[in-house]
C-alpha cells in the first residue's frame, strides 16, 4: 500500500438507512488523511443521497441484477475496481462476491468482518458480531476504521448538504401543495422491515398535530404505500393533511425532509435521512435487541424514540411476535405524552441542532 493513503473505496450496498449510517466514515477518513480521494460503492437507489455528501468524491454503482450479474458481470466489476486504482477498500456490508472482487482486483488493503467463511479474501479482518444488537450500527461501521485510525474521533457528523437546485425545487413544490408555513412529515410505511404502528395510531398522531399546532402535515411513502397513506389522510382537512405517496423520488424526499419542522416514522431509512440533516425526529421502535434503537435508532436523537411497554424479545419475528404487533401496545396516553414532550422541545433546540439547509 502506498503511503500516505491516497484513494479509498467504501462499500455499502444495502438500504437507505444502512448507507446513511456508513457515511460518517468518509468524513473521519478525509479529516485524518488530508487529500484522500473517497469513492463509495452503492446501489443505484442510494446514489442520489450520496451525491449530497460533502466528503464523497465519486460514486460507483453496483448492479448485481444488471451489468454485474453472473461471471461476466463479475469480471466487469473487477475491471472497474482495478481502474479505480484504490489503495484500500472497506467492506461495510459483507458479501462473498464483493470480497472476492476486491481480492481479484488486487486492491492492496482489504478491510472487513472476520466472522465470514469468505473472510480469507480480506487481509485485514475485524472480529465483531453485529447481530446481537449490543452496539449501534454506526459504531459497528466505525470499528472497521480502527486499523487505519486507532482512535476515531467521538464527534460523529453527517455531512450532507442539499444542493441549491434541490432547495429551489422544494420551495416550488411546497408552493404547489399550498404549504406556506412550517410543516411536519409523517412517513407511515417501512417496507415491512420492522414492526409498525397501526393506521389508527398514525391517524391519532395526525389529529394531535391538527389540534395542537397550525402545522401542515405531509404524509409520504412509496407508490406501493398509496392506499396506506390515503387511508391515514382520509377525512382530515385536505388543506392541512396532504397525502403524497409515490410523488417523490429519494432525492426529492431528501430535499423535503430537509425543510421539515419534524419527521415522524417507525424504523425506516427516511428517519435516518432526517437525523442526518439535523431535522427533529420522533421514532417508534420495537425493543428487541436486533432491531432496537440501540442498534438502529436515529443516532443523535435516541432520546426521541418511543418504545412499547412490553418485555423485549430475544429476536424480532414480525409474523411470530408474541405480542401480535408490539408497537400497537403503545397506549393513547403514552403517545400523547410523548408527542406533547416532542412538540414542546421544538421551541428549545440548541443552536447546534438547527436543521441543515
Amino acid at each position: 500500500m502506498k503511503h500516505p493513503l491516497e484513494r479509498i473505496l467504501l462499500i455499502r450496498t444495502d438500504r437507505i438507512g444502512d448507507v446513511i449510517l456508513t457515511t460518517p466514515a468518509a468524513t473521519i477518513l478525509r479529516e485524518h488523511f488530508p487529500g484522500l480521494h473517497v469513492t463509495f460503492l452503492a446501489r443505484s437507489y442510494t446514489r442520489p443521497l450520496l451525491q449530497h455528501h460533502r466528503h464523497i468524491d465519486d460514486i460507483m454503482v453496483y448492479e448485481p441484477e444488471g451489468r454485474h450479474r453472473g461471471w461476466r458481470g463479475h469480471l466487469k466489476l473487477i475491471a472497474e475496481l482495478r481502474a479505480g486504482k484504490f489503495d484500500a477498500a472497506i467492506l461495510f456490508y459483507p458479501r462473498p462476491a464483493l470480497a472476492a472482487a476486491l481480492r481479484l482486483a488486487n486492491i492492496p488493503l482489504r478491510i472487513g468482518a472476520g466472522y465470514r467463511w469468505y473472510a480469507f479474501f480480506l487481509n485485514r479482518r475485524i472480529y465483531e458480531h453485529r447481530k446481537r444488537g449490543k452496539k449501534h450500527e454506526l459504531e459497528h461501521n466505525l470499528t472497521l476504521l480502527k486499523s487505519l485510525i486507532p482512535q476515531p474521533p467521538e464527534n460523529v457528523r453527517f455531512e450532507f448538504e442539499i444542493s441549491p437546485e434541490m432547495r429551489e425545487w422544494r420551495m416550488q413544490r411546497l408552493k404547489e401543495m399550498n404549504i406556506a408555513g412550517d410543516f411536519i412529515i409523517l412517513h407511515p410505511g417501512n417496507g415491512g422491515s420492522a414492526p409498525n404502528l397501526s393506521v389508527e395510531q398514525y391517524r391519532r398522531i395526525a389529529r394531535f398535530f391538527l389540534d395542537n399546532t397550525p402545522l401542515s402535515i405531509l404524509i409520504t411513502g412509496t407508490a406501493q404505500e398509496s392506499e396506506l397513506v390515503a387511508t391515514i389522510a382520509g377525512g382530515f382537512d385536505s388543506s392541512r393533511v396532504i397525502p403524497a405517496a409515490g410523488r417523490f423520488d429519494i432525492e426529492q424526499l431528501m430535499s423535503l425532509v430537509g425543510g421539515a419542522t419534524l419527521f415522524l416514522s417507525s424504523s425506516t431509512g427516511p428517519l435516518h435521512i432526517a437525523n442526518a440533516l439535523n431535522v427533529p425526529v420522533a421514532g417508534f421502535y420495537c425493543p428487541a435487541g436486533p432491531c432496537s434503537p440501540r442498534r438502529w435508532g436515529p443516532y443523535h436523537q435516541l432520546e426521541w424514540v418511543l418504545l412499547p411497554p412490553v418485555t423485549p424479545c430475544a429476536d424480532c419475528n414480525i409474523r411470530k411476535c408474541p405480542h401480535g404487533n408490539c408497537l400497537e401496545k403503545v397506549t393513547d396516553q403514552q403517545m400523547s405524552e410523548f408527542l406533547e414532550r416532542r412538540l414542546k422541545s421544538l421551541d428549545q433546540l440548541p443552536a447546534g441542532r438547527q436543521k441543515t439547509p
